[in-house]
């Protein structure tokens, strides 16, 4: 699954990449980007930083694979 983050000033768009979950049973619902829990959006957003995306700078988006923790 992946999400698409963007700083409320900047322009440049990181999507994080996150490994595939459990397949649900008996067609369930997938899961929704609002289901993902805040800190692991929030880790996986300091490990884009840390491997360099700019969010204040212009360009294209930035995609970022990131564990299921969130680094």
């Amino acid at each position: 699954m992946g999400i698409a983050v963007r700083h409320r000033e900047g322009q440049r768009e990181a999507v994080l990449e996150f490994p595939p979950g459990p397949q649900p049973r008996f067609s369930a619902a997938q899961l929704k980007s609002s289901d993902v829990p805040q800190a692991l959006v929030a880790r996986a957003i300091a490990s884009a930083i840390a491997a360099g995306w700019e969010p204040l700078s212009r360009g294209k988006p930035v995609t970022i694979a990131v564990d299921a923790d969130g680094g």
